[in-house]
């Protein structure tokens, strides 16, 4: 699933600005590092 696609209420960014890091997994985070991509997708 798309970042854009999912509600605004669970997306990794979101989730991380309300609750902090340590409700989100790492590839979350690997996502709001990163900027693209999706969860469960790992651009190489």
């Amino acid at each position: 699933m798309k970042i854009k696609e999912m509600l605004k209420e669970r997306r990794p960014r979101e989730r991380f600005l309300k609750y902090g890091p340590q409700v989100l997994s790492d590839a979350e985070l690997f996502t709001i590092l990163l900027r693209t991509g999706g969860i469960g997708q790992l651009k190489k």
